[in-house]
């Protein structure tokens, strides 16, 4: 029997799920690859340090969308392919080897791991297939296919194409310039060969080419004191408007729903801010639709090939 199982990375629902998401996150090797004893000791005083702050954002935007839109797609994903699709998360319940042994109990002995990061990257789609092997190594499943990226598919580029389109004819733009912005990742993970940073620079340029429009590439969400791949979107942001451009579209091509980075740090940290700022004429951010059509027909496609 076969299965898909679809995997994001969660979202804290109350106070207290804000510091067990933190102290999974940071407990996680490839966000913090440091020896297990004082990675766990670390996880344990950044979450204690920062839930308190993180919750205060989460209720700004109204909780966590991730857990929403993720279910939304797994429901509307199950109405156009036969496999039951299932959902798990890596850093809150239902996690994946909770989900893995139900769908085992289920009978499912094939299964597809679609991932809701479109770009591989040791820091999320490596973390996930790694917690996959871990929980197989213990159930009765003899196949499991791993997909890894899909940011090059043609039917996930027409996706970010019509949505970019509608937003410009929407807001009525002229040339805007496309400032695609991605969840950045540690240089370090760059050095040992990660090339996340390669496949959003490719993405963007194929998306802009398509739409024949004026693009750059910025990285959001560091933190920490390591060194993260840049430019960094708040100053990069800033230094276009320094130099005179007036009309930004941001474009969070690393996400594929709606998120505290996408409707906290881009929203209300950026665009909200510089709409009163008299030197710009246009700033918006293109929205992630729950569970669109489009992107909907796209993992169907993927998962299919």
């Amino acid at each position: 029997m076969k299965g898909v199982l679809l995997v994001n990375m969660g979202g804290p629902q109350s106070l207290q799920e804000m510091r067990v998401f933190l102290t999974n996150m940071f407990s996680d090797k490839y966000i913090l690859p440091l020896p297990n004893g004082i990675r766990q000791l670390v996880a344990f005083m950044i979450a204690k340090k920062r839930h308190p702050l993180s919750w205060e954002k989460y209720l700004l935007i109204g909780g966590t969308p991730i857990i929403k839109h993720t279910e939304a797609t797994a429901k509307a994903l199950n109405e156009l392919i036969k496999p039951t699709v299932y959902t798990a998360y890596s850093y809150t319940p239902p996690f994946i080897s909770d989900v893995m042994t139900k769908m085992a109990s289920d009978g499912v002995t094939d299964m597809t791991v679609l991932t809701m990061y479109p770009q591989a990257s040791d820091t999320t789609t490596s973390s996930v297939f790694t917690d996959v092997q871990k929980a197989a190594k213990k159930l009765p499943i003899v196949n499991i296919n791993k997909i890894c990226d899909y940011s090059d598919h043609p039917a996930f580029l027409l996706y970010w194409q019509k949505l970019i389109e509608n937003h410009i004819e929407t807001n009525q733009l002229t040339n805007p310039l496309l400032l695609f912005t991605a969840h950045s990742i540690p240089i370090y993970g760059v050095k040992k060969g990660d090339k996340y940073p390669e496949t959003i620079h490719k993405m963007a340029k194929n998306l802009a080419t398509k739409l024949d429009a004026r693009y750059e590439v910025a990285f959001q969400s560091r933190v920490g004191p390591v060194k993260w791949v840049g430019p960094d979107t708040d100053d990069f942001l800033e230094k276009l408007i320094t130099e005179g451009e007036k009309n930004v579209v941001l474009i969070p091509i690393s996400f594929t729903t709606e998120c505290l980075e996408t409707t906290y740090d881009l929203n209300i940290r950026l665009v909200d801010t510089y709409k009163t700022d008299t030197r710009v004429e246009h700033i918006s951010r293109v929205a992630i639709p729950s569970a669109h059509p489009l992107f909907i027909d796209a993992l169907r496609q993927i998962i299919n090939e």
